[in-house]
């Protein structure tokens, strides 16, 4: 039986939820990018193991999607399985220690930890996507990370083996960790009990400075490229003259200039184009070179 076929042999007979030739815009804050041959949410742990050790047998590519809010995806897709953690969301708050799954929404949760008084992950106000994602990429701001408040993170390798990390052995770092090639099943968080009205206050204050900086409510993937040591990205964009900058229906946004706006009909090629462009017009200006701090399938 051909590789493919037993595969799929394999997602009926477990019963896997699979969504054949689902397009990948739909599913990523840029709403850019082609089909998944296979969009894959295994319902448990259990369920997640066995299919990727079944992909890894079939030798069928796999890659994780989160909440898609740091990920441009190629015009022609994904020809592999494509897997989302939507039913590993589960969050349990104990006495300063929130255990949360991998696929729960982020935003929703810096809001509730917020409501309860607790500190910590108002740093990721605003920011979209899983807390998977938000791991992975260590994501966060002038005001902290999410990797300061990590006490252990749970994972699974390709296999389908589950292990938990220390903070250290994550390897938390400025937009990055140990985590990539991982999939990221839950964490557990130490934050601190404070003043409720006090944190209330900064995720309020955070939120609409992001409102009146970031171009929060268009289509985008956030910080497109990693600040260099030293400086900041936006500001080497902005002085090379880019912002309003266009490939087709892609832009660089007036706004802020680390971000990249899709108009609506947007390809990827679009977005490329420009990431080509401007990052070799900053070199040609500053010497400095700009590393992606989105991901690109």
């Amino acid at each position: 039986m051909p590789a493919a076929a037993a595969f799929e042999a394999f997602l009926r007979e477990r019963s896997v939820p699979t969504r054949p030739g689902h397009p990948l815009s739909s599913c990523t804050t840029f709403r850019i990018g082609g089909a998944a041959r296979w969009l894959l949410q295994p319902r448990d742990p259990d369920q997640l193991g066995d299919t990727l050790r079944s992909a890894r047998e079939c030798d069928i590519p796999v890659k994780l999607l989160g909440g898609g809010s740091n990920l441009l995806v190629g015009d022609r897709g994904v020809d592999g399985a494509v897997v989302r953690l939507n039913a590993l969301s589960r969050v349990d708050f104990g006495p300063d220690t929130v255990t949360v799954e991998g696929g729960a929404n982020l935003p929703r949760l810096v809001k509730e930890t917020t409501a309860r008084g607790l500190a910590g992950l108002q740093c990721l106000t605003g920011v979209p996507g899983s807390v998977a994602g938000a791991l992975v990429m260590n994501a966060g701001g002038r005001h902290g990370e999410i990797g300061a408040s990590v006490r252990w993170v749970d994972v699974m390798d390709a296999g389908g083996n589950a292990s938990r990390l220390a903070p250290a052995e994550a390897g938390f770092r400025y937009r990055d960790s140990n985590l990539k090639g991982r999939i990221v099943l839950g964490a557990a968080l130490d934050l601190p009990s404070a003043d409720p009205a006090a944190m209330r206050d900064l995720y309020d204050d955070i939120l609409r400075n992001k409102k009146e900086t970031q171009p929060l409510g268009s289509p985008n993937a956030g910080c497109i490229f990693k600040n260099p040591p030293g400086e900041k990205a936006g500001k080497l964009i902005d002085a090379c003259g880019l912002k309003g900058a266009r490939a087709g229906a892609a832009h660089v946004s007036r706004k802020h200039a680390n971000f990249i706006i899709n108009e609506g009909r947007a390809l990827a090629d679009d977005v490329l184009c420009l990431i080509d462009r401007i990052r070799a017009e900053v070199s040609a200006r500053f010497g400095l070179p700009l590393e992606l701090e989105i991901l690109v399938w």
